[in-house]
């Protein structure tokens, strides 16, 4: 995508070089305000407090550690600001806090991310950049729902518990071991709902044929997925994967939150190197069946068009048609379903507006990969 850079209020814009986050005189461990959604990290980014401005100036930012950039939804910043932005505008947030962090100037780029909020059911302001947090350790804690900031350094890595990121950019990378080859792949917390995301995938051995599973809302684009379960097990230094799931991607390989979820990982952005603790026994990892509606869906207005259906998947055994406009899960707005998942292991009721009619149409489910 071309991103125009345009000029915006001096207030919100300026030609100053990008300062980092800033600590407030920190003790050495700050947990930051954290709020989860299912497998993602969320937190609050509160622009100071202004006459001319509206009362509620917070965005909940998806921390991820997969971005390079960090992001902004148009209309949340309309919100905060009371000014209209351009999606490909580039702008400054200033004066505004994270916890104990202050943020003289935070870079954003201006995105609309009303597909993603209602992919994932919850309201995202924006999305911030994996070097956002400053000079800090930064620890995800999925057992306990927590982003921490740490002074210090980690040690070198011992290919035990610290390893080390170093990769093609200045994101961090990490190298898995399958059967019979090793991929570094970016270790992405914004990909709550993958495993792993392999180019290739019909290249790995596999308990059956790999097969369509649905579709994986990017940035700016859908991306199609096939998937399958790896034939063996996967490795993460010292630690031992049993049979994860796969799913396919032409783009950048990726470690997703629902490998993450079983550790604790703390990044050291400077020194390119994380340290990974696992919080759950190793007998006690496994990686649930692939379980799908079979919709490839995009976003229109408050709900989602359904673009296309997969075959042999819940939504083609049901009353679904390409075109209809998808408005609840379950009874729920698209975009405000509480980080509930979208049904029992076993159903889903959508509701849906086919020709100007309102409907409910049930789907069984069942996995597409055990």
């Amino acid at each position: 995508m071309r991103w125009f850079t345009l000029l915006v209020s001096a207030w919100l814009l300026g030609n100053l070089p990008a300062a980092a986050a800033q600590s407030q005189d920190p003790p050495t461990v700050h947990e930051l305000p954290t709020q989860m959604c299912r497998d993602y990290f969320f937190v609050p980014i509160t622009l100071a407090e202004r006459p001319d401005r509206p009362e509620n100036r917070t965005l909940w930012f998806l921390y991820d550690t997969g971005a390079s950039s960090s992001f902004v939804d148009p209309d949340s910043l309309e919100r905060v600001t009371a000014q209209d932005f351009g999606t490909g505008q580039r702008v400054n947030i200033r004066d505004a806090h994270l916890g104990p962090l202050t943020y003289n100037r935070l870079p954003t780029r201006v995105q609309d991310l009303d597909h993603l909020s209602m992919a994932l059911g919850r309201e995202i302001d924006g999305i911030l950049a994996y070097d956002a947090l400053g000079d800090f350790l930064v620890t995800l804690d999925y057992q306990t729902g927590q982003i921490r900031l740490e002074t210090g350094e980690l040690p070198a890595p011992d290919g035990v518990s610290v390893f080390d990121t170093d990769g093609p950019d200045s994101r961090p990378w990490l190298e898995i071991g399958f059967p019979g080859r090793t991929r570094r792949m970016l270790i992405d917390s914004g990909a709550g709902g993958t495993v792993f995301a392999v180019n290739r995938l019909p290249r790995y051995p596999t308990q059956s044929p790999p097969r369509p599973t649905g579709a994986s809302m990017r940035l700016n684009h859908v991306e199609r997925r096939d998937g399958a379960r790896l034939d063996g097990v996967a490795t993460l230094g010292p630690h031992t994967l049993p049979a994860p799931t796969l799913q396919s991607t032409p783009g950048t390989e990726l470690i997703g939150g629902k490998v993450m979820r079983h550790f604790r990982w703390t990044f050291d952005a400077d020194r390119e190197r994380v340290r990974i603790e696992p919080v759950t026994p190793a007998d006690a990892i496994r990686f649930a069946p692939v379980i799908s509606h079979g919709l490839v869906l995009r976003a229109d207005g408050n709900g989602m068009r359904v673009t296309s259906i997969l075959e042999d998947t819940p939504a083609a055994r049901a009353d679904v048609r390409t075109g209809d406009l998808i408005t609840h899960f379950n009874g729920l707005e698209m975009r405000d379903r509480h980080c509930d998942p979208d049904g029992t292991p076993d159903s889903l009721i959508l509701t849906l507006v086919r020709d100007g009619v309102e409907m409910d149409v049930p789907l069984a489910l069942y996995p597409l990969v055990e």
